[in-house]
C-alpha cells in the first residue's frame, strides 16, 4: 500500500517545478531577446523612430546675357510647433502674447482661437501642430521674435522646415523658353539642363513624434546638400522686352491665334530674344507653347530663298534669266498656281527676270522655272536643298523640336505637283527657327551656324563651361551667289513686297511670306493663313537676324506677311537702332575698316591671316592682296561688300581670295 505522504510529496514537487520551468522559459526568452534577436529588434525600432530624409539641394539660377535673373529658387518654410516641449512656467507666461502675435501674422484665426488650438494640442500630447505653409523668410524672422518661440527650437517648440520654389523675377519673360522641371514632365531650359541646375541632395535625421509625424532630430546634416550650377542664357532682356511687346501688339491688332518672334546674333547664332505667345479663351496672350522650336508648318514664300539658292548653285539660271509669269495663274496637272496679287484683284507680271520673280514673290514664276529645269529629275532639286542642310533638325538645347520635311521623289507621298509646289514653299515643313537659320547664314556670308540659348555654366560666380558657336555648314553657297541673294533681299525691302517697312535710318533685308493653312479642306468658307517675315539688319553689315511668324490672323482684318508680320520686325529693328545705338552705329558705317590702320592689315597679311576687308575701297584691297602674293577674283565695282574666305582665315601664298564689290 502506497504511503499517502509519498503521493503528496510528488504532487508538491510537480507543482513546484512548474513555476521554475516558467521562470527558466522567461529567462531563456530574455537571453534570446537581448543577445540574439535584440540587435535586429533595436535596429527596427530605431528605424521606426528615427529615419533619414532627403534634403533638396538649392537649384541653380538662370541668368540672361545681361546678368538679369530669369529664374531662381526662393526659400519658403512650413512652420510647426511642439507645444509639449515648452516648460510650464514659460507656457503660462507667454501663451497669451504668442497667440496674439500669431493672430496678427495669420489672421485666419483670432488670438483666442490660436490659444485654444495650441493649448488643446499641448494637453493631448500633439508635438507637431501646423502653424502655416510656404511662408517667407521674413515671416520666419518675425515668428522667432514672438514670446515662447524666441526661447529657441527646443525650449520654444518652433519647428521650421525649409523648401524651395521656383520664381521668375522678371515675371513671364520668355517663360516657355525658360521652362520648368517637375516630377513627371520637363520643358525648356529648366528641363534640358536639369542635371546641371539640380545639384546633389543632402541627408538629414528626423525623429518620429506623435500622430505619425516627424521633426528634425538636430540642426546638422548627415550629408550637406550641394547646390546646383547656374546657367547664363544668350537672352538679352532689353531685346527680349522689345520683341515681346512688338509681337504682342500685332497679335492683338490682327486677332491672331498665336505667333512667335526670334532675334539671333548673325555672327554667333546666339538667340537674343524669343517670344512665343498664344491666345486663351478670354482673348489674352501668354507664353503658351514654344512655337519657334516646336511648330513645323509649310513656310510659304520665305522658303523661296532656298529655291533661289538651289537654282543659282546648280548654275541653271542667273538672276537676269527671264521667266514668264503670264497673267499670274498657271495650271499644271489640273491644279492652279496663283500669285498673291491676282488673289488681291491685280493681274500677272508677265515676263520678268528671276530677280524680279523673287522681289515680287511670284509663285507662278518659281513653280514654272523649277518644273521646267527639274521636272525630269526632281531628285536633283531635292538633293540641292539637302546640301543646304534644310532636311536636318537643328537639335537645340530645348527638346521638342519639330522635324523639317523636305519631300523626296522616293517618298510614298510624292505626287506630280509636289515639285512645283515645293518651289514656293508648300508641301515642305519647317519651324520658324529652322527658317531663321537659313536667313542668318545668308546674312553671315554663307556660314550656317547652329542657334543656341546657353552661353555659360557657372558655379558660385566662377566659369565652369563656355559654349562657343557651332558651324553647321561652312558655306551654303558660293560668295558670288550669296552676294546676289543678299542684294535681292535688300531690294525686297526697298522696292518689293516688304517696301512698307523701309527705313531711312538703316537698310533691312528680308522676305515676306503668306501661306494658306489647311488649304486641302473641303470647306473653303473660313480660310486660315500664316503671315511671316524673315530677314536681317543692317543689310550692309548684318548684326541681327529676325523671324516673325503670326498664325491664323483674322482674315477680315489682314493676313499678308507684308502687313501682319513684317511690321513687327521693323518695330524690333527700329527699337534696337534707337535703344542700342552704340552697338548698331559702327555696323551701319561702310568705312568701319578705317578704324583699323592699314599697317595692321598689312601685318595680318604677312602673318598669313586674312583681315576683314569689308568696306575698304576695292582698288586698295586688291593692291594689298597682290602685294601679299595672293590671287584675286573680283565681282562688281566699288568698295568690298563681301569676301571669301572670311576674316581670320589662315592663308597660304598663291591662295585665291574672292571679292564682291559694290
Amino acid at each position: 500500500m502506497t504511503d499517502p505522504r509519498t503521493n503528496m510529496n510528488k504532487r508538491l514537487i510537480l507543482f513546484g517545478m512548474f513555476p521554475i520551468a516558467i521562470a527558466i522559459g522567461v529567462m531563456f526568452k530574455l537571453v534570446v531577446l537581448i543577445f540574439i534577436d535584440g540587435p535586429e529588434i533595436r535596429e527596427q525600432s530605431e528605424h521606426q523612430l528615427i529615419r533619414e530624409i532627403s534634403i533638396p539641394a538649392g537649384r541653380g539660377n538662370i541668368y540672361s546675357s545681361d546678368e538679369k535673373l530669369l529664374a531662381t529658387s526662393m526659400p519658403v518654410f512650413d512652420i510647426y510647433m511642439d507645444p509639449v516641449s515648452v516648460r510650464e512656467n514659460d507656457w503660462n507666461e507667454g501663451i497669451d502674447e504668442l497667440a496674439a502675435g500669431l493672430a496678427k501674422l495669420f489672421p485666419e484665426k483670432n488670438a483666442s482661437q490660436w490659444k485654444s488650438t495650441l493649448s488643446a494640442s499641448r494637453k493631448s500630447g500633439n508635438r507637431y501642430v501646423p502653424i502655416t505653409k510656404s511662408t517667407s523668410y521674413n515671416t520666419l524672422i518675425k515668428l522667432k521674435e514672438l514670446p515662447i518661440f524666441k526661447l529657441g527650437k527646443y525650449r520654444g517648440g518652433l519647428i521650421a522646415e525649409q523648401k524651395n520654389y521656383r520664381k521668375m523675377p522678371l515675371d513671364k519673360i520668355a517663360e516657355r523658353t525658360i521652362g520648368y522641371e517637375k516630377q513627371n514632365s520637363a520643358a525648356g531650359l529648366e528641363g534640358a539642363f536639369a542635371h546641371i541646375l539640380a545639384g546633389t541632395d543632402g541627408r538629414k535625421l528626423m525623429q518620429k513624434i506623435a500622430q505619425g509625424n516627424y521633426k528634425p532630430l538636430h540642426e546638422g546634416y548627415l550629408t550637406e546638400p550641394r547646390d546646383g550650377h547656374d546657367i547664363v542664357t544668350t537672352i538679352d532682356t532689353r531685346i527680349q522686352d522689345i520683341t515681346h511687346h512688338a509681337l504682342l501688339s500685332y497679335l492683338e491688332k490682327y486677332e491672331a491665334d498665336h505667333g512667335t518672334a526670334v532675334v539671333m546674333d548673325v555672327q554667333t547664332g546666339a538667340i537674343r530674344a524669343i517670344s512665343n505667345l498664344g491666345r486663351n479663351s478670354r482673348g489674352h496672350y501668354y507664353e503658351k507653347r514654344n512655337y519657334a522650336i516646336w511648330e513645323s508648318t509649310e513656310p510659304g514664300s520665305t522658303f523661296k530663298l532656298a529655291t533661289l539658292i538651289a537654282l543659282l548653285e546648280d548654275g541653271k539660271v542667273d538672276t537676269n534669266t527671264i521667266v514668264d509669269t503670264q497673267n499670274g495663274v498657271w495650271e499644271i496637272f489640273g491644279a492652279n498656281v496663283r500669285d498673291a496679287n491676282v488673289a488681291a484683284g491685280g493681274g500677272g507680271f508677265g515676263p520678268i527676270s528671276l530677280g524680279d520673280v523673287f522681289i515680287k514673290s511670284s509663285n507662278v514664276g518659281f513653280a514654272r522655272i523649277v518644273h521646267e529645269l527639274y521636272g525630269d529629275r526632281p531628285e536633283n532639286f531635292v538633293n540641292r536643298l539637302y546640301k543646304l542642310g534644310l532636311h536636318k533638325p537643328l537639335e537645340p538645347e530645348i527638346v521638342g523640336e519639330g522635324k523639317p520635311k523636305i519631300p523626296h521623289p522616293n517618298d510614298a507621298s510624292w505626287s506630280r505637283i509636289t515639285l512645283p509646289w515645293m518651289a514656293f514653299g508648300y508641301e515642305t515643313s519647317m519651324t520658324p527657327l529652322q527658317i531663321l537659320t537659313l536667313y542668318n547664314a545668308v546674312a553671315n556670308n554663307g556660314i550656317m551656324l547652329k542657334p543656341y540659348l546657353v552661353e555659360e555654366i557657372r558655379a558660385h560666380g566662377k566659369l565652369v563651361q563656355r559654349f562657343e558657336p557651332i558651324v553647321i555648314n561652312p558655306s551654303i553657297a558660293s560668295p558670288t551667289n550669296i552676294a546676289k541673294v543678299q542684294n535681292l533681299l535688300e531690294r525686297v525691302v526697298t522696292e518689293g513686297t516688304a517696301k512698307n517697312i523701309r527705313s531711312n535710318l538703316y537698310q533691312m533685308a528680308g522676305k515676306t511670306g503668306t501661306c494658306q493653312l489647311e488649304y486641302w479642306r473641303a470647306d473653303k468658307s473660313s480660310p486660315k493663313y500664316q503671315a511671316s517675315f524673315a530677314g536681317y539688319f543692317p543689310a550692309n553689315q548684318p548684326r541681327y537676324s529676325i523671324i516673325v511668324v503670326i498664325n491664323s490672323p483674322n482674315p477680315q482684318i489682314g493676313y499678308y506677311g507684308s502687313t501682319v508680320a513684317a511690321p513687327v520686325a521693323k518695330i524690333i529693328a527700329d527699337n534696337l537702332y534707337t535703344e542700342i545705338p552704340v552697338e548698331i552705329e559702327s555696323l551701319t558705317n561702310p568705312k568701319q575698316f578705317a578704324s583699323l590702320p592699314l599697317e595692321n592689315i598689312s601685318n595680318q597679311l604677312h602673318q598669313n591671316n586674312l583681315p576683314d576687308l569689308r568696306g575698304m575701297p576695292g582698288h586698295q584691297a586688291i593692291a594689298m592682296l597682290e602685294n601679299a602674293g595672293l590671287r584675286i577674283t573680283i565681282h562688281g565695282n566699288g568698295n568690298v561688300h563681301n569676301q571669301y574666305p572670311g576674316a581670320g582665315t589662315k592663308i597660304k601664298p598663291n591662295s585665291t581670295v574672292e571679292l564682291v564689290l559694290k
